[in-house]
């Protein structure tokens, strides 16, 4: 785990979100499948498989495609341009504060795109159980709204 991205964990945890740690690309898309988050926060530059490469993948999974993902790089503009061409929710550059972080995450989740109807067609009053967050040590972060947007 590099120094940027404990940070991150740590502040994300600080702002009350729940955040699972994963250690590279391929394993937060397997934590994805397997319990699917309410956001997935993801650095553009991980190791075996990309920030770019995962965002592709979650689209091209027909599960998953609604899901929202936020990307953070390091590389400028450019790039944050080229992660939503991908299919990025949103994309921010670092460096950066909690405050905008949080402020991206949230406006991800509450995107109506992002919103999946579960059951009946209807909202669900209480999130699953299975949203939890997977996060970013050599990579992403999965990372549920601290509320419910049907509170």
């Amino acid at each position: 785990m590099t120094t940027i991205y404990a940070r991150f964990t740590v502040m994300l945890l600080a702002a009350g979100y729940k955040v699972n740690p994963v250690r590279n690309g391929l394993e937060a898309l397997a934590e994805i499948q397997v319990n699917r988050p309410d956001v997935v926060v993801t650095d553009i530059t991980m190791p075996v498989l990309s920030g770019l490469d995962l965002i592709v993948a979650v689209r091209s999974n027909d599960e998953l495609a609604d899901l929202p993902v936020v990307a953070i790089t390091s590389f400028g503009e450019g790039i944050c341009k080229l992660a939503r061409a991908a299919g990025a929710t949103d994309a921010i550059d670092k460096p950066t504060d909690i405050t905008s972080i949080c402020e991206v995450i949230d406006a991800a989740v509450s995107r109506p795109s992002s919103v999946k109807l579960r059951l009946s067609g209807g909202p669900s009053s209480e999130l699953s159980d299975k949203n939890h967050t997977t996060g970013a040590t050599a990579g992403p972060a999965i990372i549920p709204p601290r509320t419910s947007p049907w509170n």
